[in-house]
């Protein structure tokens, strides 16, 4: 008999998961799998779990949001054998379920968890932290942690935006030297997003040309720090059509970035708050996960 290590964060979305949670047990019994759960009791704590039992599992299946996959990742990136990953998503964006196909309904995403096609993931890793589809600074990227989760559940994706809109009366410029593969950007920087997707924040295709999932390249975007009210209003007009092309941003692939600035810059990744850093060295780990979709 296999062994599965299922791991559960039941307030993730709308909890939808803890009632689910006696028919993909079963299922997976089923299938010949011995199960051992766990119910996150704390921020960090499926992390722990991962990094310490995880090397003890065939498989490892998480419920929950785009902050429950990556304490996941995080625990099994530690993991000399790292076994193989399956994701049951119940956020409230779920991008990274966008991107990789992962079904959305909870019965087909428990299946595919076991039984989907494997794929080899490209993982970021920004100092000491690993993260799946984004890292970034600056305007927005804030929003998904700073908005309660008792609002999130109520609304949705509709509470990301209320946030954001709010978020506009108050920009901030980072004054910043980046090095990538292709050479050095020196510029006033509002917003960085360095990405293996194809939705951040519930925008699908963000990026003209689809993101590579395991290509060993990051997309990457920066939005210069408008001087006037005008070119704030072309910036979120650019963004809502993903047209990058302007003189106002900057757009490339790149494996690896450095970024430093004047002061400590606060990184969210995969939409939770990662620490404050003045420098930032950023680098794909090409095809380092097991991931079934």
């Amino acid at each position: 008999m296999k062994k599965l290590l299922l791991m559960a964060n039941i307030h993730s979305g709308k909890g939808i998961i803890e009632e689910q949670l006696a028919a993909l047990i079963n299922y997976y019994n089923k299938a010949n799998y011995e199960v051992t759960v766990y119910i996150s009791q704390y921020k960090g704590h499926i992390k722990e779990i991962a990094r310490k039992r995880g090397k003890d599992f065939d498989a490892v299946v998480c419920c929950g949001g785009d902050g429950t996959l990556n304490e996941t990742v995080n625990g099994i990136m530690r993991i000399k054998e790292r076994p193989v990953l399956g994701y049951i998503p119940c956020g409230s964006t779920n991008d990274f379920a966008t991107s990789l196909g992962i079904p959305i309904n909870i019965e087909d995403s428990y299946k595919k968890a076991i039984d989907g096609k494997l794929f080899n993931l490209d993982i970021g890793r920004i100092n000491d932290n690993y993260f799946t589809y984004v890292a970034g600074f600056g305007l927005f990227t804030n929003v998904s942690y700073e908005t309660p989760q008792n609002i999130k559940n109520v609304l949705g994706y509709q509470a990301y935006l209320l946030e954001g809109i709010r978020q506009l009366t108050n920009i901030k410029s980072y004054e910043l030297e980046i090095e990538y593969d292709q050479g050095t950007i020196k510029d006033n920087i509002m917003i960085g997003l360095v990405s293996n997707s194809n939705s951040i924040a519930g925008m699908k295709t963000i990026f003209k040309n689809y993101a590579d999932l395991n290509d060993g390249l990051f997309e990457v975007l920066l939005v210069k720090t408008p001087k006037n009210i005008n070119l704030l209003k072309s910036i979120i007009a650019s963004i809502v059509e993903k047209d990058f092309d302007k003189e106002l941003f900057y757009s490339f692939k790149t494996s690896h970035l450095s970024i430093k600035g004047s002061e400590e810059i606060s990184w969210t990744i995969d939409g939770e708050y990662c620490g404050t850093y003045d420098k930032a060295d950023i680098n794909v780990i090409n095809k380092a996960i097991k991931i079934r979709h």
